[in-house]
């Protein structure tokens, strides 16, 4: 006979997998629809972002600020979806 604990303990087990699942997913689906967002400064006093699909290594970002700018933050973008949909049709 199957006791109610084992049941209640075999359902809580199946919901935590259920849920790692989906926040795996989740994960997947923001990072293929989301940009970092670099926030750097050179004065202390303007701020420019510079936008990268991937995680930048410390050589892109000084590639691409140069050698005397500070990092003010990184952060994470979502992209528009209009955004998203012209960057494949120009990738076709």
């Amino acid at each position: 006979m199957i006791t109610d604990n084992l049941i209640d303990r075999l359902n809580a087990q199946a919901a935590h997998h259920l849920v790692a699942k989906v926040r795996n997913g989740r994960r997947r689906a923001l990072a293929i629809i989301s940009r970092y967002c670099v926030v750097t400064t050179d004065d202390g006093r303007e701020t420019r972002e510079v936008i990268f699909g991937q995680p930048p290594t410390i050589g892109q970002l000084e590639a691409h600020v140069g050698p005397d700018a500070w990092v003010v933050s990184v952060k994470m973008r979502r992209v528009p979806r209009s955004a998203r949909q012209r960057q494949a049709l120009a990738a076709e």
